[in-house]
């Protein structure tokens, strides 16, 4: 019978930690270099641990021909899965 119940509460747990939270975000940087600069200075500002989902990039056209690159990344967070007890 005990070990059907820890058998039980390991399912839950399972269960549980499907169930955690998922944050998601997006971080965005500019460059007068290039388009490669920029999309490293917004992977730079990922928050550790997170996962990067996707990425953009955009030329923007600035007076006098000259260009600005701007690139997004977007990520996901998942908060640590809380220790069980032994």
């Amino acid at each position: 019978m005990s070990s059907m119940l820890r058998s039980l509460g390991g399912f839950v747990a399972l269960l549980l930690l499907g169930a955690l939270p998922v944050s998601a975000g997006s971080v965005t940087a500019d460059s007068i270099i290039d388009q490669e600069s920029a999309l490293q200075q917004a992977t730079g500002q990922v928050p550790e641990g997170a996962t990067v989902t996707g990425s953009r990039c955009q030329q923007i056209v600035m007076p006098g021909d000259s260009f600005r690159y701007r690139c997004s990344v977007e990520f996901t967070t998942t908060p640590p899965a809380a220790n069980p007890a032994p």
